[in-house]
């Protein structure tokens, strides 16, 4: 069953890996496939998502060195290829006109082979960028789509504490984005109140739903947690200093954290009879950090699958 099948079955568990593309040194891409084999081999996940980071001035100073990276494209047609599961590329479009970003979509599909693409938008609306907006590249992907027969899957950011971000997924999904991931979540109060205005809204327009994934991240070391912020992570203060209090505890308290705020949404979600589907996105960040997100996702995968299997809020799974 194909990426897209999954996603558009409300109660079948969706679990996806998010993996930076490896820096460009002999031999790091190929051990790149390797760590993905293993990952397999401990777990079932669905995808591998591959993030487009771009470091605007809007964030400042970037706390930890920018390393040149494998494009992501290329990357994710070397995971489908050598380890054989569907890999989503991310593609900020507002960086780039919309005659490259056509040429681009054009491309990814017909040349890399990758059908699923998470379109990124920019970090400021007082910027004048060059490229089109989310939704006009959506537009763009449908033309290609009836034009080409490509068949590009459409997907999205979300931002659980931006305002009226509900409103933003209802339109985006008006424009063909088929799902969304958030940002790394460290805190469910936003994501909770996300979530309940989206199926109001989606409730009273008659729109179906689309599928949100949750982000989530470990930390191993407090510059991991820099990068985070830089990234626009929101993390508690209380919950910054529990974190970082015992260095030698980062990692299990990131992970016990987490895991709480998944325990609290899915909660939450149960409660308030919440229709809109979920799924997991584990993030691993640093490549050093790679056994902790091994570690995240087989826990917290298991909480997920066990509340989709036993939820009778999407009906059947499929």
């Amino acid at each position: 069953m194909r990426l897209r099948e999954r996603i558009s079955k409300p109660g079948r568990p969706v679990v996806v890996y998010e993996i930076l593309p490896p820096r460009i040194v002999d031999g790091t891409i190929d051990s790149y496939a390797e760590r993905i084999s293993t990952l397999l081999s401990r777990t079932h996940i669905d995808a591998i998502n591959i993030p487009e980071v771009h470091a605007e001035e809007s964030r400042g100073a970037r706390p930890i060195e920018e390393a040149k990276r494998a494009e992501p494209r290329e990357f994710g047609r070397m995971i489908q290829d050598s380890v054989g599961i569907e890999a989503i590329v991310n593609r900020v479009t507002v960086l780039e006109t919309p005659e490259t970003q056509i040429e681009w979509f054009r491309t990814t599909h017909d040349e890399y082979g990758i059908d699923n693409i998470v379109l990124v938008g920019g970090e400021s609306g007082q910027i004048d960028y060059p490229g089109p907006s989310v939704s006009e590249s959506s537009s763009i992907i449908e033309d290609l789509n009836i034009r080409n027969g490509a068949e590009i899957f459409r997907g999205g950011i979300c931002l659980p504490s931006r305002k009226i971000e509900s409103q933003r997924l209802l339109r985006k999904g008006n424009d063909g984005i088929e799902f969304f991931t958030t940002q790394v979540l460290y805190c469910s109060e936003d994501i909770c109140k996300m979530l309940g205005h989206y199926d109001r809204l989606c409730s009273h327009s008659g729109q179906g739903p689309k599928r949100v994934l949750l982000s989530f991240a470990p930390i191993s070391t407090e510059k991991n947690l820099s990068f985070l912020k830089w990234l626009g992570v929101e993390v508690p203060v209380e919950t910054e200093q529990y974190i970082i209090q015992k260095e030698s505890k980062i990692k299990e308290r990131s992970i016990e954290v987490s895991i709480g705020v998944l325990e609290e949404i899915l909660s939450h979600i149960e409660e308030e009879g919440i229709m809109v589907p979920i799924g997991l996105n584990i993030e691993h960040i640093m490549s050093y950090n790679f056994s902790h997100s091994v570690e995240m996702l087989q826990k917290m995968s298991k909480i997920y699958r066990s509340f989709c299997l036993n939820s009778s809020l999407y009906g059947e799974t499929g």
